[in-house]
């Protein structure tokens, strides 16, 4: 009988383990493109670019949503001649559809998103299409 009930205790065990992990990574992620322009001029072969625009952008939709997690699948992005940059960006607000993401992140445009510390390059928002 306690073999049995050792059996009965792992299979309880093993349910509370699967129904109390956490939540899977929101996959409703929506793809924008935007063109910024710093307030400084910046080296591409200096500065890390990429990181500098995931942390402006995961910021500034997490300030605006309030959500609990912002998550990145990362930027690509042009170098332009004129000083500004075409970036390519996806990202997912936790308890956010890509609709309403979409939304907030297209309301950027027109304002300064701050960029990584220790530099913190400001990049003003020229415009933003969201897919």
């Amino acid at each position: 009988m306690l073999f049995n009930l050792s059996k009965v205790f792992v299979a309880l065990a093993t349910v509370t383990a699967v129904a109390a992990s956490p939540a899977k990574r929101q996959l409703d992620a929506v793809t924008c493109d935007f063109v910024l322009s710093p307030d400084v001029t910046v080296d591409p072969t200096t500065t890390n670019l990429e990181a500098e625009f995931n942390y402006a952008i995961v910021r500034s939709v997490a300030m605006a949503t309030g959500a609990n997690s912002v998550f990145n699948y990362g930027s690509s992005f042009v170098d332009n001649a004129d000083g500004t940059f075409n970036v390519k960006n996806t990202v997912s607000a936790d308890g956010f559809t890509a609709a309403q993401t979409a939304e907030t992140i297209t309301g950027f445009a027109g304002t300064t998103l701050e960029g990584q510390p220790p530099t913190v390059v400001n990049w003003l928002v020229e415009s933003v299409v969201c897919a």
